[in-house]
């Protein structure tokens, strides 16, 4: 009896971590008052840590999803991009080029990377990328959008990355930029999505 409880105690706490709106549910009223949410973890052999970052915006998932789906655009659409462009798309399978504005005195930085496209109509829309080559030694992450609420026409965006760039910089401050410029990303979006 007590070995089936810490099972089904285990597969609550496992999902729970899966799902970004689990995983925040203390933070439901800091999210339904505007706030972006953004946390660090470590990781073990890594410098940078991951992160992830939580906001609601207020447009249907879909047509947030129409912005995260076309790297093509990021150019235009994302913070900081100063080239994007899709060098293909097979199936679910999105491949990408980006070349991101850094701060001075750090070079720019361009990647290609590897996305999977996986969509849950009306539930769940992921992006999930790999590095293939470029500026760093890592770069992996996503964008998870669910609706948000009752109210329909929200849309939960989690952002979650680890990007570890193939530069002398200390990790110090690559952290403090890192923490500092994620807000932006998930503010732009919700300018962008709302067609401003």
């Amino acid at each position: 009896r007590v070995a089936a409880l810490m099972v089904a105690l285990m597969v609550a706490l496992i999902a729970a971590a899966a799902s970004p709106t689990a995983a925040f549910a203390d933070d439901k009223a800091r999210l339904e008052a505007g706030e972006i949410i953004v946390r660090t973890y470590d990781v073990p052999g890594a410098q940078m840590p991951r992160a992830k970052v939580w906001a609601v915006i207020d447009a249907p998932v879909e047509r947030v999803w129409a912005i995260i789906d076309q790297c093509k655009d990021y150019k235009r659409t994302m913070v900081r991009v100063l080239e994007s462009e899709e060098l293909k798309r097979e199936g679910k399978i999105v491949t990408c080029r980006t070349k991101i504005d850094m701060p001075w005195p750090i070079d720019d930085l361009e990647a290609i990377t590897r996305a999977t496209h996986t969509i849950e109509a009306g539930k769940r829309y992921q992006r999930a990328w790999t590095l293939v080559s470029g500026g760093y030694r890592r770069n992996d992450g996503s964008w998870t959008l669910t609706p948000w609420g009752d109210k329909p026409g929200r849309t939960l965006a989690a952002y979650v990355v680890l990007a570890e760039p193939k530069i002398s910089v200390p990790t110090w401050i690559l952290k403090k930029a890192a923490r500092s410029t994620l807000p932006d990303l998930l503010t732009n979006l919700r300018l962008v999505s709302a067609g401003k």
